[in-house]
């Protein structure tokens, strides 16, 4: 029970950002947002044809995708490699001593490990997503959806992991050895 309040914390944003996801794909159809885009544009005094209207309108949609499932798997990395390092994984960098932990927390292998899982359930939330969509009548599922989606998570993770100085430099290859 200790380790659920210590780890509901980076959790708490992965299920509000997974409600947004929700809500967005039971109610934000391309006409809601499209009213809204068309009043705001309306409100700034932009004159704009009708067909730059629907390329905006397509990109801002698309930008959209990118950016809420690369904000998803940021948020799921961050969740797991808290609970993972928390919950006694650091064992396979070290002795679970000051000095074992903290060469645990820079350790590849546990990185490789939530990268994957973050990648895997930004994955999966995608194509739920999406083959929900292809239900209701005013959306349409499409795979294009979905790997635009798994684009935008590995770009917002690979510019986090390298920004942070994160991104693991142990190959892939050898992580089954440390593992072990």
């Amino acid at each position: 029970m200790k380790a659920f309040r210590r780890n509901f914390r980076y959790w708490l944003p992965v299920l509000l950002w997974l409600g947004v996801i929700a809500f967005e794909s039971f109610r934000l159809s391309s006409d809601v947002t499209g009213s809204w885009l068309w009043r705001i544009i309306h409100l700034l005094h932009i004159r704009i044809s009708a067909s730059q209207f629907a390329e905006l309108h397509h990109l801002l949609r698309k930008a959209g995708h990118l950016t809420g499932y690369g904000l998803l798997c940021l948020l799921l990395f961050r969740s797991w490699y808290h609970t993972l390092f928390d919950t006694g994984e650091e064992v396979i960098a070290g002795s679970a001593s000051k000095r074992g932990r903290k060469s645990a927390r820079h350790s590849p292998a546990l990185r490789w490990r939530c990268v994957a899982l973050a990648l895997g359930l930004t994955l999966l939330t995608a194509m739920l997503d999406e083959w929900h969509q292809s239900f209701d009548v005013s959306r349409t599922g499409t795979p294009w959806d979905v790997v635009l989606d798994f684009v935008g998570a590995l770009c917002f993770l690979a510019i986090a992991l390298f920004g942070l100085g994160l991104w693991p430099t142990q190959p892939v290859e050898e992580l089954e050895q440390v593992s072990v």
